[in-house]
């Protein structure tokens, strides 16, 4: 069997812990959360191959997962939004068998950057970060194996957000429907500083993580195909 890894997952971490502590001044009225756009699925998985992984070059567009649509419907006050798919580079390995080479996937991750309340027009604005990315395309077991190396033993979060199974580590979620394992995480810092309904002792860092990040997770879990827990 085949595993894939993201070869910048654990740099990723290791920068969003050790960001630096300064930010720019935060003047954003608080911002309204709404319910993210929740339909039929309207992502089809591709086949997969021989070694239970899909093609890499048909994994789902990230930017497809999460459109500018999407976060819009979930946070109505934005004023400017834009999208920047990447590719990434997969290592593949046959367990017990070598390291495994690299492959590349093209587009399937995104970068989504947005200002809300007419905040680009600051002086020291910045935008805030969604990123999506693709973990693993292909059959059932394939996309599970993949699933469980990442989330290892983080407790499930009750429900899977709209998919079979989400866990958090610490900003970003990694999930799975049968066929597809995708991750939903954020930058290091938020610009926006209060959201509409946040507790006063909580962070809106916080609250975004732990609040608002998770409608995002359900608006890709609803294009998906969930199938049955394996």
């Amino acid at each position: 069997m085949l595993r894939t890894r993201r070869t910048a997952v654990a740099a990723l971490a290791g920068g969003l812990l050790t960001a630096g502590a300064c930010a720019p001044a935060r003047t954003t009225p608080p911002i309204r959360v709404a319910a993210p756009r929740i339909g039929t699925p309207t992502v089809s998985p591709p086949p997969a191959e021989a070694d239970g992984l899909s093609r890499f070059d048909s994994w789902p567009k990230a930017c497809d997962l999460l459109t500018a649509a999407d976060v819009r419907a979930v946070l109505p006050q934005i004023t400017k939004i834009t999208q920047t798919p990447r590719e990434q580079q997969i290592k593949v390995t046959n367990l017990g068998d070598g390291e495994g080479d690299d492959r590349d996937a093209p587009d399937t991750s995104c970068e989504t950057r947005f200002w809300v309340a007419g905040t680009e027009k600051k002086r020291h604005a910045e935008p805030d970060l969604i990123r999506v990315e693709d973990v693993a395309v292909g059959d059932t077991d394939t996309v599970k194996d993949n699933y469980e190396t990442l989330a290892g033993s983080r407790p499930r979060i009750p429900g899977g957000l709209g998919a079979l199974e989400c866990v958090r580590d610490v900003t970003d979620y990694y999930c799975r429907t049968s066929r597809v394992a995708f991750s939903v995480g954020t930058g290091p810092s938020l610009y926006i500083d209060r959201f509409v309904g946040q507790p006063k002792k909580v962070e809106a860092r916080t609250y975004w993580v732990g609040t608002v990040l998770p409608e995002f997770v359900r608006s890709i879990a609803a294009k998906l195909p969930r199938g049955r827990p394996g």
